[in-house]
C-alpha cells in the first residue's frame, strides 16, 4: 500500500512542507508517483521516515541525520541499535529528573512544617553536562561539513562506558585547567600550554580534527559568548578568557 503525502503528514504529525524538504535534500525521496506527478510514499518509505523522527527526538540536528542517512554504507538495523542505546540512555536521564522534581515538591510540602537540610551537590547532580552542547554548536559555526561528518560519525562508534570516559577525561582536563588558572601562570608558560594542549588533544581524540587554529576560533567563540562564559567561569572568574589567550600562545608556538 502506499500513501500521498498529504495522508503520511498526517500519521507522522508533519507538516507537507517538511515531507517536500526531506525529498529536496535527498533524506527521504518517495519511492513512487501517481500519473499525475504526485508522491507515494511506500511502507519502507514509513520506516525510514520513522528513523528519521528517532534521530530528531534525541535532538540530532537534521544536517547530520542528512549526512550519514544518506551515505552509501548507511547501516540501518546498526543505526537503530545506537538509536535505542541513546534513547535508554535519555530515558535515564529523564527517570532521574523526575525523581529530582518528586523530591523537591516532597521538599516544598514539608519546608513550611519542619526545617528542611538541603542537600545542595544532589539539586543539580542528574542534569546533563552541557559542555558537549557548546562543542556541537561551534563546530556548526566553524567546522566544515566534512569535519562535521568526522564527529557524528565517530559519536556513532561510542558505547556507554566510551561516552562515561569521556566525561571523566573531560573533567580532568578542565580540572587541570582551573588549577593552573589559579595558580597564576601565565597564558603562555609552560604549564598553561600543556594544560590548553589537553583540553585541545581531548576534543582531537573524542569529536573531530581539532587544529590550534581551530582551538583559537573555538576559545574565541567560548570566551565572548555569556552562556559559555557562565558555564566555563562557573568556578573561576575569568577562565574563559585564559584559556583562549592560552590558545592563542600555543597557536603561536607552532609557529616558531
Amino acid at each position: 500500500m502506499n500513501y500521498q503525502i498529504g495522508e503520511v503528514a498526517k500519521l507522522a504529525k508533519l507538516t507537507v512542507r517538511m515531507l517536500r524538504h526531506y525529498d529536496e535534500i535527498g533524506l527521504l525521496v518517495p519511492s513512487g508517483r501517481t500519473e499525475a506527478g504526485y508522491r507515494l510514499y511506500s511502507p519502507a518509505d514509513l520506516q525510514r521516515l520513522q528513523q528519521i523522527m528517532f534521530y530528531r527526538m534525541l535532538n540530532f540536528p537534521l544536517e547530520a541525520i542528512a549526512t550519514f542517512m544518506t551515505a552509501t554504507d548507511f547501516d540501518e538495523h546498526g543505526a537503530l541499535l545506537q538509536q535505542r542505546a541513546l534513547m535508554q540512555q535519555k530515558a535515564g536521564e529523564l527517570r532521574a529528573i523526575l525523581q529530582l522534581i518528586d523530591d523537591a515538591i516532597t521538599r516544598h510540602e514539608i519546608s513550611e512544617k519542619e526545617n528542611d537540610t538541603m542537600n545542595t551537590t544532589e539539586l543539580f547532580d542528574v542534569f546533563p553536562d552541557m559542555q558537549q552542547e557548546h562543542l556541537d554548536e561551534a563546530k556548526e559555526r566553524w567546522g566544515s561539513s566534512e569535519a562535521w561528518q568526522q564527529s557524528t560519525q565517530r559519536m556513532k562508534r561510542y558505547s556507554k562506558n566510551d561516552l562515561e570516559r569521556m566525561k571523566t577525561e573531560m573533567n580532568e582536563v578542565g580540572a587541570k585547567l582551573e588549577q593552573v588558572y589559579q595558580a597564576g601562570h601565565a597564558p603562555d608558560s609552560a604549564p598553561a600550554l600543556a594544560a590548553v594542549d589537553a583540553a585541545r588533544l581531548h576534543i582531537h581524540k573524542w569529536f573531530y580534527d581539532c587544529t590550534r587554529q581551530f582551538h583559537v576560533n573555538l576559545t574565541a567563540m567560548t570566551s565572548t559568548d555569556e552562556r559559555f562564559v557562565k558555564n566555563i567561569d562557573r568556578n573561576c572568574a575569568g577562565l574563559a578568557s585564559y584559556i583562549h589567550e592560552a590558545a592563542k600562545a600555543n597557536l603561536a608556538r607552532e609557529k616558531l
